[in-house]
Order: structure tokens, then sequence, then C-alpha cells
């Protein structure tokens, strides 16, 4: 798509802005990266973790930048210089202008947790799929416009590239726009201007520690998704909602965040939205649905309580938004899974192999806990933990893993700038911990070797389980990135397996 604004209409909502240079200039472009800068683009100086953009104003200029959006005092030399208090703010802002505001147009609803934001958005948007609406979807797996697939920049993207997926969105007729909102989108402004009218809660535990610091704050990113719902009670003729897990221990909190209705769904509590009389295996689970709308029997193909927790939540935002339970029954049981949620890698074997994304530890005592509700085997768990992230969750994991597993190995995730033996000291001193009978574990810091070794041990009526990475299709070491996708090495190695056998 080609756009160009004038500059001096898109600084209209800066009040607080200095420019030195001409205003009427035309902005063909909007770059926070000087690699990405075309002639005639607006670049943002973004301050990051690991480099400041306006050490990279030259190379900007150089690439044929009109204007430098910066909050220090640098020389710019042959563009426009706005000076503002917050780039971020500004990113944002300009951002929403410059694509005309497409969040406007859309019915848009927001999903937000620790965990089960992919799931829950992908049966969202198969529900409203599924009604003949056009649909556009963000996430951690994939960009979906009109089922067109695109690759995913991040769970959030940064304001520019968000505000232009929703501008295509809107471009290509799109009714409802469904997007993961993680909390460092909320925290670093990614999504201002984004006029949601469902804000979904999932669950909340610790996490992203090595960013928000503490929990508290890590909570009131969260939180903004919905204290900031309420600005207008109406966008257009439908009303906004909050949906929210009452079974949560933080529901409270997030129902005082609110000023619009909320909808609440779970399984213990009292909730608006509740599954009863729940029965689970490895291939699915079934729940008898309790509404207001009515009452409706469940059969997924989804395994794991935390899979009903997922399917209520979209079930809770299809009911908002007029489509029968019928429908959302026929639609829920057709779907057979989510890519690297508790998926299934079934090639005939006796035992069964499971990846999963879980890399918090909510995340994998839910699976764990859930394989030791039907598992008549073993539990066989390959885990590691990423480099650069919350260090305190490490031992929590090892801790985890050897609660809820026969057997664990322990080994490399994504290592990123961290040394993988530091990490797999850090974890095993969790393992440790946890001692009785059957709790065994080993280190294998290869993550080929060690899917190897757990799938070579299983016997039939087995569970492997190789949690981390799920849909990934990388591993990121210090200074280079391998292919590493944990569903192909797991077939690979049970192919092997099954070729030994015969």
């Amino acid at each position: 798509m080609e756009i160009s604004r004038d500059l001096q209409d898109l600084l209209r909502a800066l009040p607080l802005v200095r420019v030195e240079g001409e205003r009427q200039v035309l902005v063909r472009g909007l770059a926070y990266n000087s690699a990405h800068v075309k002639p005639g683009f607006l670049f943002f100086c973004l301050e990051g973790h690991k480099s400041d953009g306006h050490d990279f104003i030259p190379q900007a200029l150089e690439a044929g930048a009109a204007a430098i959006v910066l909050e220090k005092d640098r020389e710019v030399k042959g563009a426009v210089k706005v000076v503002v208090p917050c780039v971020r703010t500004a990113l944002a802002i300009i951002s929403q202008q410059f694509f005309d505001s497409p969040a406007d147009r859309l019915r848009l609803i927001g999903v937000t947790g620790t965990n089960g934001k992919t799931t829950t958005t992908h049966l969202i948007e198969a529900l409203l799929a599924g009604q003949g609406w056009k649909t556009g979807m963000l996430g951690t797996i994939k960009y979906l416009v009109c089922g067109e697939s695109f690759p995913a920049l991040a769970t959030t993207p940064e304001a520019p590239d968000l505000q232009k997926i929703l501008r295509l969105m809107v471009e290509r007729g799109v009714n409802y726009g469904v997007m993961e909102v993680s909390s460092h989108a909320l925290e670093l402004g990614r999504v201002s201007g984004c006029d949601f009218d469902i804000a979904v809660l999932t669950n909340i535990t610790g996490d992203h520690l090595d960013f928000h610091k503490t929990f508290e704050r890590y909570l009131a990113a969260k939180g903004k998704l919905f204290s900031q719902l309420g600005g207008n009670f109406f966008k257009g003729p439908k009303p906004r909602f909050a949906v929210l897990n009452r079974d949560d221990p933080y529901y409270d909190y997030f129902l005082r965040q609110n000023t619009v209705q909320v909808l609440s769904y779970g399984i213990k509590g009292p909730a608006d939205i509740r599954a009863r009389d729940i029965k689970m295996d490895s291939l699915g689970v079934n729940y008898m649905l309790r509404t207001p709308w009515g009452s409706e029997a469940f059969s997924l193909k989804l395994a794991g309580k935390f899979s009903i927790y997922n399917a209520l939540a979209a079930t809770s935002v299809a009911l908002l938004e007029k489509i029968p339970l019928s429908a959302i029954k026929e639609i829920l049981e057709k779907i057979p899974g989510v890519r690297g949620r508790f998926e299934r890698v079934d090639l005939g074997q006796t035992f069964s192999v499971i990846v999963d994304y879980a890399h918090t530890p909510d995340g994998l005592e839910n699976i764990l806990q859930s394989a030791g509700d039907f598992v008549e085997g073993k539990i066989i768990t390959i885990f590691g933990c990423g480099g650069e992230r919350d260090r305190s969750k490490r031992p929590v994991m090892g801790r985890i893993a050897a609660k809820y597993s026969d057997y664990s190995i322990l080994t490399s995730d994504n290592p990123r700038g961290e040394d993988p033996w530091q990490i797999i000291e850090e974890v095993e001193a969790g393992l440790r911990e946890i001692k009785g009978p059957g709790r065994g574990y080993t280190v294998q810091p290869e993550r080929y070797e060690a899917i190897k070794l757990g799938i070579e041990l299983a016997r039939p009526g087995d569970m492997v389980i190789i949690a981390g990475k799920g849909h990934e299709n990388y591993q990121i070491f210090s200074d280079f990135t391998i292919p590493f996708n944990d569903r192909e090495v797991a077939e690979e190695i049970i192919k092997q397996r099954m070729l030994k056998m015969t």
C-alpha cells in the first residue's frame, strides 16, 4: 500500500513538539529501524535495551529520511528535526494518524494473559469466520487477513507495523480484528490508538519480570487493556465488553479496572459461562456448557483442562457477538488444535508425543497436570529455559518438571546471549529439590539429542512432552540462529525408531 501524509497534519495531535525545518514536508512512510528507511520516510529514534535509535540518525539521513523524531538533543542535517517529550508516544500517535485510524473501522477484540492467548485468538477467529464474517488476526504464530497468512513480526508488533496491518484489514473489508495483546505492547504503548471493543483475560501468573521488574508492574501493564476500554461505552452501534476468567486469582483486580459490562467464564466458581461434568483424555475434552443463552454438551479435540478455559473465553466472545450456541458447538468441535499448543505428533507409535509452547511455570504446570489426568504410563518431559529472559522462573520450572514428570530431560531452549550451561545450572537447582521414587532426570544440552533420548526411553502408554518452543522453527544462540522445529525433529526420530523395530 502506498500512503503519503503531510508532516504538518501528522504533528497536529502533538502539542508539545518543537520543529526545526519546514513543516510542509510529504511523509511517505514510517520507520523505527534505520535499515528500513527509504526516501521521504519519517524516522523515530526509539531507545531500546541494547541500542539507541538516536545513534542511527546518520544512517537514516543517508537513506533519505525526510524528518527525524527524537527526544535527545542531537544534530540533524538535511532533514526536518522534530523534538518530542517521548518518542514512543509520538510513534503511536503518528502511526495512527498516518494509517487513518483503521481500528475505528473494525470490531476489535484484544486477548491478553500469561498463557492461552494464541489458542484463544485462533478459536475466536474461527468462530467469527465460521459465521461468514471477514476476519483478521494478529498473534505469536502468524498474522491473518481474510485467510491470507503473513509472518508474525512479534506477538504484538510495534505501532507502525500494527497500524499498517490493521489498515490492510480495513482495505480488504474485514469486519473483525482479533489480536493477542502482550504486556510489552501495553507497557510500551504499541496498541495506543487501538480502540478495542472487547477485551479478554485468559489468566495471570508471573512472567516477563526481566522486562517489568516486579509482578505488580506486570499486572498493571495487563490491566491497561481493560482500564482503557471504557473511554466510550459505544463505538458505532455495538457495546463494549470485558471477558474475564472467574477462576483466576486476579479476577477482582481486573473487574475493578473496567467501566464496561463484564461477562465471566470458568469451571470452579459461579461464572456466567461455566463448564461442568468435565471428562478428559489424550484425544480431547468433554463438558456440559451452561450459559444464560442455554446449555449444550461439547466434545472438543483440544486436550487438557487449560483448553477448556480457552474454549470458554472464545465462546463468551461469540455469545456476545450473537452467535448461536449450536453454531459455536459445531465450529469448536471441528477444530483439530493449534500448531505448537499441546500438538500431538502421531505416526502410529505406541506412545504419545506432545509438542507445546509452555515456557512459563504456569504453562508447564498446566500441561503436565493435564497429562497426569489421563496418561497411563510414564510422563517424560523435555524442557529448558530461554536466555536473556526472567531468570527467577528457572528453578521454578525445574521444580514443576520434577514434581509432575516421571523423568525429566533438561536441555537448551533459546540460550541467546547467555551461556547455555549457566541457564541449565539455574534450572537444575529446582530439579534437585524434588526427590522421590521414579523422579529422575538427566541433562542433555543438545536439544536434538535430548528429544532423541526422550523418544528412545518411551514405552507403550508413555507420554513424551517436548516443551518450550512449540511452533518455533529456529533456535537462537549468541551470534547465530539455526533452523530447528521440535515437531519435525520428533517425527524424524520416531521414524528412525520405527524403522529399527521393523
